[in-house]
């Protein structure tokens, strides 16, 4: 299982219509915990002016914040910006 399927089954849970955090669905503990730790940093981050599209904001605050990594592509950018966005709806 890459970081990107990881995200994708922990955000989704067997294609769940709302995103959400579902730690059962990755097994791999030492995979489960690069997760967690990408949506820790996400969850420090809070919205501000520029939030005024949330989906366009969680986006570019994900994309932000995964700039410099080379092992999270366009599956794991959408879910954690479809969580990110969700949780400030």
């Amino acid at each position: 299982m890459t970081l990107d399927t990881a995200l994708t089954a922990y955000i989704w849970a067997d294609s769940s219509a709302v995103p959400g955090r579902h730690p059962e669905s990755v097994p791999d503990r030492a995979l489960r915990a690069r997760v967690e730790g990408l949506i820790e940093r996400m969850d420090a981050v809070t919205p501000g002016a520029d939030a005024t599209d949330l989906a366009a904001w969680a986006d570019r605050t994900v994309r932000a914040l995964v700039v410099e990594r080379d092992d999270v592509g366009e599956a794991g950018i959408r879910a954690l910006s479809a969580l990110l966005s969700w949780t400030w709806r």
